[in-house]
C-alpha cells in the first residue's frame, strides 16, 4: 500500500496572511462602528486596525468624517445629545493600546450608525 502524501501549503492561509487581511478591514463599512467591532475580534485584528499607517489607508480610502455629539444636562437635569464638531473618524477614535487613557466604547447602536464612547474628556457619541 502506498500512503498518498498531502502537499504542504507554500503559503499562509488567507486569513493568516496579515497583508491579505489588511485588505481585507480596509474595506469595512466606514459606518463609526466598523473599525471598534473589528478590533474587538482579537489581538491581531486590534493590532492591524489600531497600526496608524492602516487607519491613514481607510480614511483615504473611505474619507471618513463623523459627527461628534456631547451629552448636555439642562438646568432641569434632563440629558439630551447636542452636535458638537465634525472630525476625521482616525482622529476620533484612536485605537492605540499604548495610550494612557484609552477610548473605551460604551454603547453600539447599529441602525442609528452611531456609537458611545468614554474619553478623558468625557462621554461622546459618534454618528455618522
Amino acid at each position: 500500500r502506498h500512503r498518498r502524501l498531502r502537499p504542504r501549503p507554500t503559503s499562509a492561509p488567507p486569513l493568516e496572511d496579515d497583508d491579505l487581511l489588511d485588505e481585507i478591514l480596509l474595506r469595512l463599512s466606514p459606518d463609526p462602528s466598523s473599525l471598534p467591532r473589528a478590533s474587538a475580534v482579537c489581538a491581531r485584528w486590534r493590532r492591524l486596525v489600531s497600526d496608524p499607517g492602516f487607519a491613514s489607508r481607510f480614511r483615504l480610502r473611505h474619507h471618513c468624517n463623523v459627527q461628534l455629539w456631547r451629552r448636555k444636562i439642562d438646568c432641569d437635569g434632563e440629558a439630551s445629545w447636542v452636535l458638537g464638531r465634525t472630525f476625521e473618524l482616525d482622529t476620533l477614535l484612536s485605537l492605540n493600546s499604548e495610550e494612557k487613557e484609552p477610548t473605551v466604547m460604551l454603547g453600539l447602536a447599529e441602525y442609528n450608525n452611531a456609537v458611545v464612547v468614554q474619553t478623558v474628556a468625557g462621554h461622546f457619541m459618534v454618528h455618522e
